[in-house]
């Protein structure tokens, strides 16, 4: 019973973190804009990508471009692959740095606006540039291991014997892939507000993320699962929407198509509104981490008890102080 206790209380809190970053979104409602652009950012540049390959590829499509003959003979399917995951990372830190900025701002008690968060994060490409780079040649790893098993089922259906243990490998580099993408992603939580804050390089944020990330890992981890519920939570009132809508008009093209546009929009909004409030979560996080201050607005939400022990908060106040780098949001 314990078990179910602590669960409810964490559960419990994380709501409440939820609400509190809800209520900055709410009273700064254009930090959603930054989330939708990114989605925007890369929708278009997937778009480009893919009428590049089907244009240099004579007519290459989704359906053979798994065939790792044609990854082989056709150079441009890596170097189109790699440039559009360089420019997506790019779109999403950008885009989320000018989100971060904003909270930040909010958080200190100031007003942000988008021109200024915009501003914020193009003054800052010194550091988002290098970052963006090293997240999508990471990410470009990832793609490839989650593209072995594609690759393998391509070629046993074009009649090759593929042997047991090249199956096994595969679906073992699938594994190896999402373990490491989780732990990459835990592992860099807070990268992002430590670029808008301290504005250090890739390796030194990364770095910098990892410490605060050990000494909050409870709270991270929590977070983000209990964030990923809400999202999940918030998605179910739109797919009963959707089936209703479908249910209603059945064989009806007209119903089929609204279907599916509520659903479409719905999902954009969820997934919106929830990349603002975990954007705005990491950096109320990454104020108490390393100010031991919590924010106004997330007074009372439980954020004290972020950190693992008293000893690592207390260990992290004292470094930041010797350092001189606790200071309030400048202009962008």
């Amino acid at each position: 019973m314990a078990i179910f206790r602590e669960l409810r209380s964490t559960w419990s809190r994380t709501r409440i973190l939820a609400s509190r970053s809800y209520g900055v979104l709410k009273r700064d409602r254009f930090l959603m804009a930054f989330p939708a652009l990114t989605l925007a950012a890369v929708a278009a540049i997937c778009a480009v990508a893919w009428t590049v390959v089907w244009i240099a590829t004579d007519g290459l499509n989704i359906y053979t471009v798994d065939d790792p003959g044609k990854w082989a003979t056709e150079p441009i399917l890596w170097i189109v692959l790699l440039v559009a995951v360089l420019l997506c990372t790019f779109a999403s830190v950008f885009f989320t740095a000018a989100l971060t900025y904003g909270a930040w701002e909010s958080l200190q008690g100031g007003t942000p606006t988008f021109e200024g968060c915009m501003a914020a994060a193009k003054s800052r490409l010194h550091v988002i540039v290098p970052w963006a780079i090293l997240a999508g040649l990471v990410g470009f790893v990832f793609e490839l291991l989650y593209r072995l098993p594609m690759f393998l089922r391509h070629m046993e259906q074009a009649g090759r014997q593929i042997p047991v243990i090249g199956q096994f490998a595969a679906l073992g580099a699938l594994i190896v892939a999402w373990v490491l993408e989780r732990i990459w992603y835990f592992f860099t939580f807070l990268v992002v507000p430590v670029l808008v804050v301290e504005e250090t390089g890739p390796v030194a944020s990364c770095k910098r993320s990892f410490g605060l990330f050990r000494k909050t890992w409870g709270k991270s981890l929590i977070a983000q699962l209990g964030f990923e519920l809400i999202s999940f939570l918030l998605l179910l009132p739109g797919l009963v929407l959707v089936a209703m809508i479908v249910a209603v008009g059945w064989g009806s093209l007209v119903a089929l198509v609204l279907g599916i546009v509520v659903g479409v929009a719905w999902l954009l909004t969820v997934t919106v509104a929830m990349s603002a409030i975990v954007g705005i979560f990491k950096m109320a996080l990454y104020l108490y981490a390393t100010t031991g201050e919590v924010p106004d607005e997330f007074a009372g939400s439980d954020l004290e008890n972020a950190f693992t022990n008293k000893a690592a908060r207390k260990a992290e106040q004292k470094a930041r102080k010797a350092q001189g780098k606790v200071r309030a949001a400048p202009a962008p």
